[in-house]
């Protein structure tokens, strides 16, 4: 789900950032041009399932249909989830004590945040678990403690003989 927000806000970047000029902005030499950017974005989205392709269609209306402030507002948080992930890395790289050249911290880099992922999912999937179990005691307990009745006092009819 992490990676169809990312190339959503990947594509929306891109298509705000080029989509609505009608004059091309200048690129730095060391970044792909939009085209490129897009024709890769295009590449990622076609290797989805239609079922992803299908989410990512429905990301991209509800994203059209937000105000500029709210799209400004989960910009803003997409980029202080990507600094606390690059945080993340370098404080593992330097924990490892390693001494890499740059491809091999790219590399390093590249493992460590799929690792990490699949960690998340796992702890994820496990809690959610407990709580399913734990929702499942709950329910049962009240059931025990409301389902059975309790002795009212019922008024018994009483005959009076004269």
């Amino acid at each position: 789900m992490a990676r169809i927000f990312g190339a959503l806000i990947l594509l929306v970047t891109v298509w705000g950032a080029y989509g609505d000029s009608p004059t091309p902005q200048p690129t730095s030499t060391s970044q792909p041009s939009s085209s490129a950017r897009i024709e890769e974005l295009r590449r990622s989205i076609e290797q989805l399932s239609p079922e992803q392709q299908e989410k990512v269609l429905q990301n991209l209306h509800r994203w059209q249909a937000l105000s500029p402030e709210e799209r400004d507002y989960l910009r803003q948080q997409e980029r202080i989830r990507s600094q606390k992930r690059e945080e993340s890395v370098v404080e593992a790289y330097q924990k490892s004590g390693l001494h890499l050249n740059e491809a091999q911290r790219l590399q390093f880099r590249k493992r460590y945040l799929e690792e990490r992922r699949k960690l998340e999912e796992e702890l994820a999937k496990e809690s959610q678990e407990r709580r399913l179990a734990g929702n499942t005691t709950i329910i049962e307990n009240l059931k025990k403690e409301f389902g059975t009745p309790k002795s009212s006092p019922t008024p018994t009819p009483t005959v009076v003989l004269h």
